[in-house]
């Protein structure tokens, strides 16, 4: 799995594997958190609230299975909706900002995935999920 500013890779799906998620730009509640910091604790990763303004579903919309799904790019097999309305759809979500925090839900089953991408675009992602407990 490679999780990156300007997409999403993974070898699971061109298996036909699962590919439905939910991307959502977050807060942390602890300000104070940061990746470059050598006590970072990814467990205090769960504790952020969702940005209403960045909070997309991205679905396959004829079955097609691909390796790697772009932000900034249209697909004609993919669409994306708003999580908050299924009636409000895009074709493409943009880079993912820099200096800033993105939950991944679904991606896995049950595995969450948050991403940090960094003031040079640069990516750090870290996974949570019930094995991690």
């Amino acid at each position: 799995m490679t999780i990156t500013r300007s997409y999403i890779y993974s070898t699971n799906w061109s298996n036909g594997g699962y590919q439905g998620f939910q991307i959502a730009k977050i807060k942390l509640l602890d300000s104070n958190v940061s990746v470059f910091d050598k006590n970072f604790n990814r467990f205090k990763l769960s504790d952020h609230i969702i940005d209403s303004s960045f909070c997309y579903e991205e679905s396959s919309i004829r079955g097609t299975n691909r390796p790697k799904i772009y932000f900034d790019k249209e697909d004609e097999d993919w669409a994306w909706t708003s999580c908050w309305s299924a009636l409000e759809e895009k074709k493409k979500i943009g880079l993912l900002e820099l200096n800033s925090w993105y939950a991944i839900l679904e991606l896995k089953g049950t595995i969450d995935f948050y991403v940090y991408i960094d003031n040079e675009g640069g990516s750090h992602t870290y996974s949570l999920g019930p094995t991690n407990w």
